[in-house]
């Protein structure tokens, strides 16, 4: 079940869209809203990072995600932690091991109308950053010979490369699009996909991690993630519904 979250998470993505144009053009009720004030609050856990670290064996991420809607104007906060390691030393004669948190902070849009149920269709920018310690081991050199040629011996790997260990700080900017649907109450569901860019490192490493903790593999310069969401929204305004009413005329 879990090996196929990723393609679940593509076709959730796709019926919230759905959902929200649907609701976006049938709904007869909108929203008047105070402009000088915060519309809603909303707290959100990504259910899909954990799971696929669980599923993996690859250890334990959680992240969070906290957003004000300021009247479609959308400011959001992620924070995750957790470690990723990989573990391969029977098969390849390596182990890493990644530990570290990273917040990402930015601005979005959402392009739908106001409605009581506040649902969301967004784009926006993140500025993201990561904080991480990293330990690489490794047994055995790759093998570049002839494959009846005896490796036990000509691909050791030295001491010096037998546990190594470091600390870094990656940078990176995402461009996203996403979006929420009221499920019942103040739950909601949500989902976010991004493409992420400009990956910098900030101190210059004699060694690189194999993972780095938010962006995914440190070997691409650009990489996409998505995040599916369980989310808590509060309203913080009393909302004054205008209805669509048909007009008539008098002939005087």
């Amino acid at each position: 079940m879990i090996i196929m979250l990723p393609y679940i998470t593509r076709l959730l993505f796709c019926f919230i869209l759905l959902h929200m144009s649907i609701d976006h053009i049938m709904a007869n009720d909108k929203v008047q809203k105070n402009n000088t004030f915060p519309a809603a609050l909303y707290f959100g856990v990504d259910f899909a990072k954990t799971c696929t670290g669980w599923y993996n064996k690859t250890g334990s991420m959680y992240e969070i995600n906290g957003s004000i809607d300021l009247n479609n104007i959308l400011l959001d906060v992620d924070y995750g932690f957790g470690a990723i390691h990989y573990d391969k030393q029977m098969q390849k004669g390596s182990f890493s091991h990644t530990d570290g948190r990273y917040f990402r902070v930015g601005l979005g849009y959402n392009l739908l109308s106001s409605t009581f149920d506040h649902n969301q269709f967004f784009i926006g920018l993140r500025y993201a950053r990561s904080f991480f310690n990293f330990q690489l081991k490794s047994n055995k050199l790759q093998c570049k010979h002839k494959p009846e040629e005896d490796c036990k011996q000509r691909c050791s790997a030295p001491l010096s490369l037998s546990d190594l260990k470091g600390k870094g700080i990656a940078h990176w900017w995402e461009i996203i699009a996403g979006g929420k649907v009221r499920v019942i109450n103040i739950v909601y569901i949500g989902c976010t996909a991004r493409y992420k860019f400009g990956k910098k490192m900030e101190d210059k490493l004699h060694i690189l991690p194999f993972d780095i903790p938010g962006f995914g593999l440190e070997e691409h310069e650009h990489a996409f993630g998505y995040s599916f969401y369980i989310i808590l929204g509060i309203p913080l305004q009393k909302e004054m519904k205008t209805a669509k009413t048909a007009t008539s005329t008098k002939k005087l």
